[in-house]
Formats: structure tokens, sequence, C-alpha cells
């Protein structure tokens, strides 16, 4: 029925339409009907209709299909309710459980970071304080270089003694024990400071390892602490590719990193120890030293003041048997329990001289009685004939004669002997003058030089390197 009554529907408007058009022409144009025309071309729409049945399957197909769509719908919203409530859950717990661990991994790095930041101060103050004992040392050294350049001075000015004075007395003997030491605690200074260098390379090496791993400690703590204030309302948060992977192939365990951490700590602790036990060593060598070198040369000074002292009176000794009469004179060293009386060589001299003038001229008055003697024997020896008689005068005269000759003989001898005693005692005074030259040598050798040189020997304090 509805077919059928389409196309009078259409008819009946298109005839409408038509006489509209032809009201509303004035003029005289023919009447042609576009419209039944459009009308006409399109009479195939009857035929794709749908069917009131199927306009009625196709609402119930739709209202089914929002039906099924609401109930999964509610069916995924529940679901995805109850996954948030359960996930929403577990990432609170495992993030809570994660801040535990990140903040328990802060508490302990801050912990070894506040140990190593004491070691590391520990270790600067014992690199000052080795470096205040090194320059003990040095200062040590360049005293015992003073030392050395006096005990030296007073080696080399005593060699220029003269002969017999060139001699191994106690204090050159102490001057050589003397520079043996100094040889002795000198190689021991070089040793000791080689012992200082070594150590302070050592805590060097150590405290730039501790300032490193504090360094790291300090970074990582304060990314520890970011991580502790992240949270999901954090704006900074992002995604990062790969962070597992990396993690996994660079990150050490806490095993590992606490031990690597205690193996430097204990390490730190025993170079620590080991350059304090340096410092002692170093403070003992240099008080030691001190004292040993102190020691000695108030021994030389005491032996070279010793040795001054009988060079003195030695050589007083020698002047006053020179210049003046002196008697009872003993020589603890060379003269002990020996005295003597005597007068001095130069007036023995003089009186010798004197003798021997007063045996020349005795000598010459007999020679000249014993001439007189002899020519009154030879005149009467002219006595003619009978009258050459031994008698009295004769035999007096013989006998005067004989007696000068013997006289003389003694005479002759005694100024021999007057003239061999006199050389002896110009030889005497020779090597009396010659000693005494080179007692005053000596003396001047060992009082000027020696002592006022020894005067500026190093005190105790200056040799300790303070």
């Amino acid at each position: 029925m509805e077919k059928l009554s389409t196309p009078n529907r259409q008819l009946s408007m298109c005839n409408m339409i038509s006489d509209d058009l032809s009201k509303t022409k004035n003029q005289g144009v023919p009447n042609s009907c576009v419209t039944h025309n459009i009308c006409a071309d399109k009479p195939e729409l009857e035929n794709n209709l749908y069917t009131f049945l199927q306009w009625q399957k196709h609402n119930e197909e739709l209202l089914s299909r929002s039906v099924q769509g609401h109930h999964q719908s509610n069916v995924v919203e529940y679901n995805v309710q109850r996954a948030i409530n359960t996930l929403s859950g577990s990432v609170d717990k495992c993030m809570s459980d994660s801040t535990n661990k990140i903040a328990g991994m802060a508490r302990n790095i801050d912990r070894w970071k506040t140990h190593m930041f004491q070691v590391i101060e520990n270790m600067r103050n014992e690199i000052d304080l080795l470096m205040l004992s090194k320059t003990k040392i040095q200062k040590a050294q360049t005293a015992l270089r003073i030392v050395c350049s006096i005990s030296t001075e007073c080696l080399e000015r005593r060699s220029f003694r003269l002969e017999t004075d060139l001699t191994l007395d106690p204090g050159q003997v102490e001057l050589n024990k003397e520079k043996e030491l100094i040889t002795e605690i000198g190689n021991l200074f070089c040793h000791t400071l080689c012992q200082i260098k070594v150590q302070l390379n050592r805590n060097r090496n150590v405290k730039v390892r501790l300032e490193k791993n504090w360094s790291d400690k300090y970074q990582s703590f304060q990314i520890d602490t970011i991580n502790l204030g992240l949270n999901i309302q954090t704006p900074i948060i992002m995604s990062h590719v790969d962070v597992i992977k990396d993690s996994e192939n660079t990150c050490l365990s806490v095993p590992e990193w606490e031990s690597i951490t205690k193996s430097l700590y204990e390490e730190a602790e025993q170079v620590l120890n080991e350059s304090r036990q340096l410092r002692s060593i170093v403070d003992d060598v240099l008080k030691k030293s001190a004292n040993r070198l102190r020691d000695q040369a108030d021994t030389v000074d005491i032996a070279l003041a010793r040795f001054i002292s009988d060079t003195q009176q030695i050589g007083q000794a020698i002047e006053n048997d020179l210049k003046q009469y002196f008697t009872s004179f003993g020589y603890k060293l060379l003269l002990s329990n020996l005295k003597r009386d005597f007068v001095p060589v130069v007036q023995r001299l003089g009186d010798s001289e004197n003798l021997i003038g007063d045996l020349i001229r005795v000598i010459m008055n007999l020679e000249k009685a014993k001439k007189t003697a002899e020519t009154r024997l030879h005149n009467r020896l002219k006595r003619p004939g009978d009258e050459n008689v031994k008698d009295n005068a004769q035999l007096s005269l013989i006998s005067e004669v004989k007696n000068l000759e013997d006289q003389l003989n003694t005479l002759n001898y005694q100024l021999y002997c007057a003239r061999t005693g006199h050389g002896g005692l110009q030889d005497a005074r020779s090597l009396l003058e010659d000693d005494s030259r080179i007692k005053r040598k000596t003396l001047w050798i060992d009082s000027i030089r020696c002592q006022r040189i020894r005067a500026h020997y190093p005190s105790v304090n200056i040799l300790l390197g303070q």
C-alpha cells in the first residue's frame, strides 16, 4: 500500500510545483515541466529502501550491542579498579621499601663518609707533622755539617804541628772519634731522611685515595638524598632507557663495596701507625745523636784543654830553662816523679865561656912558665965541661918542667871537656829554642785556632733541628 501511494504523492507534489511555477511566470514561456523530469529520473529508490522489519531488527541489534558494551565496560571498569587498587598498594609498598633501603644505604654511606673524613684529617695532620720531622732532620744535617767543618778544621790545623808535637795525643784521639761519630750520624740522618720521603709519598698517595673515596661517597650521599625526596608528584622524574641493564652491568654488590671501603680504611690506619712510628724514631734519632755529639764535643774540649795546659807548662819550663833559674819542676806526662835542680842553659853557656877563657889564660901562663923553665934548662946545658953538673937547680928545673907539662895536659883535657860541654850546651839551647818554638806553634793551633772555632759548636737544640 505504501509503495503504491508514494508515487502518487510525488506526482501531486510535482504538479504543485508545476502550478506554482506557472503562477510565477508572467511571460509567455512554454511550460515544459522541468520538475517532472527530475522526479522521473529516480524511480529506482523504491528498490533501495529498508523494510520496517529490517528497521526494527536493526534497532534491536543496536540496542543489544549497546547493552553488551555497557556490560563489558562495567566488567572492564571493575577489573581496572581492582587492578588499580591492587597495584597501587603494591607500588606504594615497593616504593616505601626502596625508600627505606635507600635511607639505610645513605646512613651507611654517611657513616663511612664520616670515618673517611676523620682519617683524611688525621692523615693531613700526620703529613704536616712528618714534614716537620723532615725539616728537623734537614736542620740537624745543616748543624752536623757545621760540626763536621769544625772537627775537620781542628784536625787539619793540628796536622800543622811541628816535629815531636805532631803526636797522637788524647785530643787527637778524641777528634778522630768525633770525626767517625759525625760520619756515622750523617749516614743515619741520610737513611732516616730517605725513609721520611718514602713515608711522605705513601701518606700522600693514601690521602689522595681517601679524598677520592670521600668525594665519591659525598656524591653518592647527595644522590641518595635527592632520591629520598622523589615521589610520583615530583616534576623532575622522567623515563630512562636501558637504566636496568646499565645498573646490572656497572654496580657492585654491597659486601664488595663495604669490603673495598673497609680495606682502604684499614690501609690508611696502618699507614698512619707506620708514620707515627717513624716520627718517634726520628725524634729518638735526633735526641740520641745530639747527646752523643755533645758528649763527644765535651770530651774533645776537655782533652784539648788538658793538652794545652800540659803544653803551656812544658813550654813555660823551657822558657824558664832558657831565661831564669828554677827548681823542682815535674811534667806529669813526660817527667813524672822526676825532679831536678839545675841552672839555666844560658847562664851555663856564659859560665862555660868564662871558664874556657880562664882555662886558656891559665894554659897560656903555664905554657909561658914551661917555656921559661925549658929555656933555663936549655941555657944550663950550654955550661962547659965539668960545670955541666946535675945540681939541685938542674933537678928543680927538670921537676918544674915535668910538673908544668902534667898540669898543661890536665888543663888541656879540661879545656877539651869544657869546649865539648859548651858545644853540648849550645846544642841544648838550640833544641830548647826549637822546642819552645814548637810548643808556641802547638799552643797557637790548639788555643787560638781549635778552641776558638770549637766555641761555635752548635748547641743541643740546634743539633735537634729546632
